[in-house]
């Protein structure tokens, strides 16, 4: 048994290996591309945190979403924290695959263009966002669906 515990930790490991998880694998399909940001609120600002993602985040997350640049967007919350750094609240979109990211800037300056009224506004909303919390880590994900035992 203590032969196969480190073999069977190495196949894991090889099948879970990003180069594998970009191509798929006889396991695994690569489907859609989700963009992970993970921020921390500050303290004492929840409800500038919450209010801001209300008046800008949805609606250009749903325009996007209606012209097909993201398929899906999500926010959740952490019942638990690590330290009192930790982040707290988790925002997702989710692309259709990873040319969706080709050009992105160009697709969606006109939401955001039009959303905040000027290109001076877009920057100045995002100095005020910093104020109410701190992006702890962003990262990309692909997905992958299990296939079938054939």
């Amino acid at each position: 048994m203590q032969k196969r515990l480190p073999l069977a930790a190495l196949a894991l490991a090889l099948c879970a290996s990003p180069a594998l998880a970009q191509q798929g694998s006889p396991s695994t399909t690569p489907t859609t591309v989700t963009r992970v940001t993970l921020v921390h609120i500050k303290p004492g600002h929840a409800d500038q945190f919450w209010a801001d993602l209300r008046q800008h985040f949805k609606p250009v997350s749903e325009e996007e979403k209606r012209q097909g640049i993201i398929t899906d967007y999500t926010v959740g919350t952490k019942s638990t924290t690590d330290s009192p750094e930790d982040w707290n609240v988790v925002l997702t979109w989710t692309y259709p695959n990873w040319a969706a990211l080709d050009n992105l800037p160009a697709r969606t300056n006109p939401i955001t263009l039009a959303h905040y009224g000027s290109a001076a506004n877009r920057p100045a909303a995002a100095v005020a966002r910093a104020e109410n919390g701190n992006v702890v880590g962003s990262f990309l994900v692909r997905n992958q669906a299990v296939n079938p035992w054939t």
